[in-house]
């Protein structure tokens, strides 16, 4: 298993005109590995993603390709959890992913916005 603690990312969305089925959107994420080869990932989300695979490696770069639907869990993650870390796991045969997730390292309790209600 792999990660990379990312530090950077940007986001975009994509539409084409001559194929509906192109990715909707996409995060771009920088930082470095904490195991594992990858020092950058690119992830895609599909309206309908490839059932083989959600990613695979090219040297020191993770695709990830992932449904439309978890692209807003993704998204918020990155905008609101500091450090953010994207989780995969390798098959070493062929350099595709099976496992790909985003999250926090342990964190203390009643971490977040303040809670204004009485």
């Amino acid at each position: 298993m792999g990660s990379l603690n990312v530090n950077q990312y940007r986001v975009g969305t994509n539409r084409s005109r001559a194929n509906v089925n192109a990715h909707s959107f996409y995060l771009q994420l920088n930082g470095f590995s904490e195991g594992g080869v990858v020092t950058s990932a690119v992830v895609y989300f599909w309206p309908t993603r490839p059932s083989d695979t959600v990613g695979y490696i090219a040297g020191s770069l993770l695709v990830g390709m992932l449904h439309d639907g978890d692209f807003a869990g993704w998204y918020d993650m990155l905008r609101h959890e500091k450090p953010a870390k994207v989780y995969y796991v390798e098959n070493p045969s062929d350099s595709r992913v099976w496992h790909i997730s985003i999250g926090t390292v342990e964190e203390a309790v009643g971490e977040g916005p303040r809670d204004f209600t009485p």
